[in-house]
């Protein structure tokens, strides 16, 4: 395309001065083919009023200088034919600069129109005397077509030379570059978040922004009347992590998704929002790099002007739509880690017990010998995975113990699991920890819910909503909370039952990427609400549980010959999780998968207060 229109030439009509949107056009184009700047300088008391005295950068004159109002065809008159223009492109920058008789000129007439949401109604005027619109801003589409203009899409972008990443010492904890106004929503959250982080904002421009986005972990944005504005895609190309809101109707949401190239927020949320991603610093810089990489893929001003310059001289129907740029943007850019391949089994009917057993469970006063005691009356199999030896050599002839495996070292919870559902010849298959206390009510309680219950795959006395952005907890189901089943998101780990045929039919089975510990749950959540099936809480309280009666107690957790802190565990599988959920859900093209049934919950709960 760049050969295609080496021999055009084209008028850039702006005010001159060196931050203006137009700049970025201009070095695109010359890049591309002849381009002659025209337009007046922008008038000096400006830099005060639009607070531009950080600019740090001399104002110039065009090659083509002319005042506020310039009659073109009084510019025509005065240069030889050779040197009139093939294309006039009219890009919005300061108020005030219209010029006149445009329609002299005997080549295509386009302006960039940036700022929609503040200036439409002059905007819809100044456009009749053009043969092209191009708007930054989608919203207002119907507005120009309503009116009968020839209206295109064109956001915003990065020009990835000027906003790229500088090798600084990282000394913010979020960034802001930009004007703040007293009063203003903005300077509402800003305050906020400085009350919990160190924030740093100012106004800067250029290579100044550029260092001051790269010392910063988050950058943060907020959308004025949903502009996708410059910040999105220029913080994006620094290399740090876009802490935004969303910006409705924009495209943003097509262009981009949340917690695979940015991190969007909701005022209420902002300041939890910016808090997982400074306490996650892998993923917050994995989801950061690659981010960059996309904008650098689809959405520098070289891609926008080929994609001017396509639709104005090369015949091309339109821009392209944001479904189009998403799919340009990940071309060659490596998928998100997926999920893994299962096997399955066939069962048949009865009730199984699954233990994974580590030790003596010593933070609790329940273990494996105290639950076989539990289970001594209540009828099914037992089947034990003992990872490690020393307690498989002390209780392996169990007399309650039907079934075990015995590994030589740690495999952890969720091989463990499946280990059990293998070797499991039932229908039902309880999953319990070794430092449970449990009654036949509980198991009947938990059994009834797991079979009577529309869709049920999965049934347990405890469990949540689950917010699968920030990979925690919208609001937990405890012991003795529920009076009536509710469905979940997840049901918890310690105690539960499954349909095996479900699973085995779904190929639903345990990730066993999370070895050793934490997430498996959450991840089994998902797989059951991917092949249509559901979680619930039942209620029962006929039960008794130490939280992690082994973890506790260790400071570190000895696994396949290595070794590791049950934080650095919960890290890594935390990162692993939002990698491969936001992968599936990406490739399926399903973002309500990662949705939660809280919201549901919450507007129920205020007609029906007897559920949880």
């Amino acid at each position: 395309m760049t050969t295609l229109f080496s021999d055009v030439t084209v008028w850039l009509d702006y005010v001159a001065y060196p931050v203006t949107t137009a700049v970025y056009f201009q070095r695109a184009l010359r890049r591309i083919c002849r381009t002659v700047t025209m337009g007046p300088r922008m008038p000096h008391e400006y830099i005060q009023q639009w607070q531009l005295q950080e600019m740090n950068l001399p104002l110039y004159d065009q090659e083509i200088p002319t005042t506020f109002s310039p009659d073109i065809s009084h510019l025509l008159a005065a240069l030889p034919l050779e040197e009139h223009p093939d294309l006039y492109l009219w890009v919005e920058s300061v108020p005030g600069h219209y010029p006149a008789n445009i329609s002299a000129l005997s080549c295509p007439k386009a302006c960039y129109l940036i700022d929609s949401h503040l200036n439409l109604s002059s905007q819809l005027e100044w456009a009749s005397g053009f043969d092209y619109v191009f708007i930054a801003q989608r919203e207002y589409l119907p507005a120009f077509r309503h009116r009968g203009h020839n209206v295109h899409w064109l956001p915003l972008g990065c020009d990835p030379e000027i906003h790229r990443r500088h090798d600084v010492t990282l000394r913010h904890e979020i960034g802001f570059v930009g004007s703040v106004r007293e009063g203003s929503r903005r300077e509402r959250l800003l305050r906020r978040l400085a009350q919990t982080f160190t924030l740093e904002y100012k106004r800067c421009f250029w290579d100044d922004m550029a260092r001051h986005f790269s010392a910063s972990r988050l950058v943060f944005n907020d959308a004025l009347k949903n502009d996708l504005n410059m910040r999105v895609f220029e913080a994006m190309s620094c290399g740090s992590l876009l802490l935004t809101d969303l910006a409705k109707n924009s495209g943003q949401g097509e262009l981009f998704r949340d917690g695979e190239e940015y991190a969007l927020y909701r005022d209420g949320s902002m300041v939890d929002v910016a808090r997982f991603y400074l306490e996650n610093e892998e993923l917050r810089c994995q989801i950061a790099a690659r981010g960059r990489t996309l904008v650098h893929n689809a959405h520098t001003y070289h891609h926008r002007v080929e994609d001017l310059l396509a639709v104005v001289l090369g015949g091309k129907e339109g821009t392209f739509s944001p479904e189009i740029l998403r799919e340009r943007s990940l071309e060659g850019v490596p998928p998100l880690v997926g999920d893994s391949c299962r096997g399955a089994f066939l069962s048949r009917a009865g009730r199984s017990f699954v233990i994974p057993v580590l030790d003596m469970s010593p933070a609790s006063r329940y273990n494996i010998v105290t639950l076989l005691e539990d289970l001594k009356d209540i009828a099914g199999d037992v089947i034990v995975i003992f990872n490690g030896r020393e307690v498989a050599d002390q209780l392996k002839d169990h007399p309650r113990i039907t079934n075990y495996a015995v590994m030589k070292q740690n495999i952890g919870v969720a091989r463990a699991w499946n280990l059990g559902l293998e070797m499991a010849a039932t229908l039902t298959v309880f999953i319990l920890n070794a430092d449970l206390h449990v009654t036949s009510s509980a198991i009947h309680a938990v059994e009834k819910g797991l079979w009577e219950l529309p869709d049920a795959a999965c049934a347990g006395p405890q469990g949540s909503f689950f917010d699968f952005t920030l990979a925690r907890d919208h609001v937990y189901f405890d012991k003795g909370s529920c009076s009536s089943p509710l469905e979940v998101d997840a049901v918890s780990g310690f105690f539960f039952a499954i349909k095996l045929q479900h699973f085995n039919d779904k190929v639903i089975r345990f990730e066993n990427g999370f070895t050793p510990c934490y997430f498996e749950e959450w991840d089994l959540g998902l797989q059951i609400r991917q092949a249509g099936l559901k979680s619930y809480v039942v209620p029962t309280t006929a039960y008794d549980h130490v939280w992690s009666g082994s973890l506790r107690a260790l400071r570190e957790v000895r696994y396949y010959g290595m070794s590791e802190t049950p934080d650095a565990i919960l890290l890594r599988n935390r990162r692993s999780f939002l990698n491969k959920w936001r992968s599936i859900a990406a490739r399926e093209n399903n973002r309500e998968l990662l949705g939660s049934g809280f919201k549901a919950y919450s507007v129920g709960r205020g007609a029906d207060r007897s559920t949880c």
